[in-house]
């Protein structure tokens, strides 16, 4: 939930009506979408898995989505994480074959089958609506008002049945994967309903490779899209319009999106040698989303404004819970459902990497119940905040060392994959991940004991949005060397600078109002 915490700020922001659309939308929405797409591309190159990956574009949302807020006196410090760890669980669909369906080809072993574009097409939109899904869905509830306990148990169900879906968790009755049993039953007795040239008896008895991937990963996307619409019953049921339309325009906008983006595959074949087509549907996919996320920032903003006057007072009292949740219990129930997500990132690839974080994650929230209880609100978003910003880094080093070690010749791109660790990578990876350990830690300790009324940021936020955007261009130029489309990492990095300058020329003009105003008050 977003509020007014700073009501000078707030005021200036009001009171600049000056092209509000170009700064409070459409800079934004290059901003995003310029960062959005170099880090999608990063996400989906050796270094980082599934759910891991995609977290470097969820977190860095998150925080620029804090950071554009935070500069007009809005609050969103709850944000950033659960639109990272949100979007993250998408992360684990696949849809490789799809690329060969939209150029009419069905590759069952050594054969070759037409099959309409169209049908890969359809399936790409699937499955972009189950990457953006969970995304929106759970951005929808961190924006939300409060809600009952009632509702948090049913949403809590919706995630643990996705976290289902997402690993092929085993079925009580059946003993085995949830996605390959109900793949198993639809491919024995009604294999049209989701699988191509199933009249041509393809996915009778034994299955080869490629029949076997299709059954799997459409019956885990269609999975993923049932659970979208899961969820949106629920927040129907609920009155939850925030979740909503949030659910609607990440998870719908992001399948169509999706679909669109692969188009770009149909350009294998035509400048091998300077263009790589995977990448340009990357970096496409990363844009349209991050626009996506943008325009529901502008719209969470218009709804703070619609409930505050200028001088930043609500219009209207808080709303209260309809049962009162404890503090106490709203301080574990984040805290263990961060533990869960962040953790969930980490089990396939990397699981002890992965339960350190999730342990530090755990740690950090609990030591509220034990410190300071009475401010639990106040420090839960303070942790959040800097634990988005700690975790995000370090997914950027965890995964950059998988290139890096082969750019500086430290090892031949044969001995290092996505998940190997060579001892050179270790010695690259453990200083730089020790020392954003040993800083986030500091950060930590010092939240708690900062007076919990004092929520002003660093007078160097600015400047540290900035480097985030340079060290994200770094890790993306380590990655794709020596390709050529690196250039056009580079004109998504100018686009997104070019709008993150013009927002905090703004920015710095209500600063120096606010300066002036003060030295004409002096006697």
């Amino acid at each position: 939930m977003m509020t007014v915490t700073d009501k000078d700020l707030y005021r200036r922001y009001r009171c600049d009506t000056s092209r509000y659309l170009v700064y409070d939308l459409w800079l934004p929405m290059l901003l995003f979408g310029g960062m959005g797409a170099i880090t999608w591309a990063i996400r989906g190159t050796d270094g980082w898995g599934g759910i891991d990956g995609v977290l470097v574009p969820g977190l860095t949302w998150g925080l620029f989505w804090y950071y554009l807020c935070r500069q007009k006196g809005i609050d969103a410090r709850g944000v950033a994480l659960w639109l990272g760890l949100g979007l993250a669980l998408g992360g684990e669909l696949g849809y490789g074959q799809y690329v060969s369906w939209i150029q009419g080809k069905f590759y069952v072993g050594e054969d070759m089958f037409p099959v309409s574009p169209w049908v890969g097409y359809g399936w790409f939109m699937i499955c972009g609506i189950g990457w953006g899904a969970p995304g929106g869905i759970v951005l929808g509830w961190a924006l939300g008002t409060a809600a009952s306990a009632r509702q948090w148990i049913a949403r809590s169900l919706l995630m643990v049945a996705l976290l289902a879906i997402t690993f092929n968790l085993p079925l009580p009755l059946l003993g085995e994967g949830v996605v390959s049993s109900l793949g198993a039953l639809l491919a024995r007795y009604c294999p049209g309903l989701l699988f191509p040239n199933a009249e041509l008896g393809l996915y009778a008895g034994e299955l080869d490779r490629h029949s076997a991937r299709t059954v799997y990963t459409n019956t885990q996307n269609f999975a993923a899209l049932l659970w979208w619409g899961a969820a949106m019953i629920v927040a129907a049921r609920q009155n939850d319009k925030t979740t909503l339309l949030c659910g609607a325009v990440i998870g719908g906008g992001f399948g169509f999106g999706f679909a669109m983006s692969a188009a770009w595959c149909h350009g294998y074949g035509y400048a091998p040698a300077w263009i790589d087509w995977w990448k340009m549907w990357e970096l496409h996919a990363g844009f349209n989303l991050g626009a996506l996320y943008a325009l529901i920032l502008f719209w969470a903003t218009r709804r703070v404004d619609a409930s505050h006057i200028s001088s930043g007072n609500a219009t209207a009292p808080a709303a209260v819970e309809p049962a009162p949740i404890p503090e106490s219990w709203k301080t574990l129930f984040l805290a263990f459902s961060g533990f869960a997500l962040v953790f969930a990132a980490g089990v396939e690839y990397f699981f002890w990497t992965g339960l350190f974080l999730a342990l530090f994650y755990v740690v950090s929230m609990s030591v509220i119940l034990f410190f300071k209880p009475e401010y639990a609100v106040e420090l839960r978003k303070r942790i959040c905040l800097a634990y988005s910003a700690f975790l995000l880094v370090f997914m950027l080093l965890h995964g950059v060392t998988s290139r890096l070690g082969v750019v500086l010749e430290l090892y031949a791109p044969t001995a290092v994959d996505q998940y190997a660790w060579p001892v050179q990578r270790i010695i690259l990876f453990a200083p730089a991940a020790t020392v954003v350990f040993f800083v986030a830690l500091k950060t930590m300790v010092r939240h708690y004991s900062a007076p919990a009324d004092n929520i002003t940021p660093s007078s160097r936020l600015p400047e540290r949005m900035i480097d985030l955007c340079a060290f994200i261009g770094l890790v993306g130029a380590a990655t794709i060397w020596p390709d050529k489309v690196g250039v056009v990492y580079m004109l998504f990095l100018c686009i997104a600078l070019f709008a993150l300058s013009r927002i905090n020329a703004r920015f710095q003009r209500w600063e120096t109002a606010r300066v002036r105003g003060l030295v004409d008050q002096e006697p």
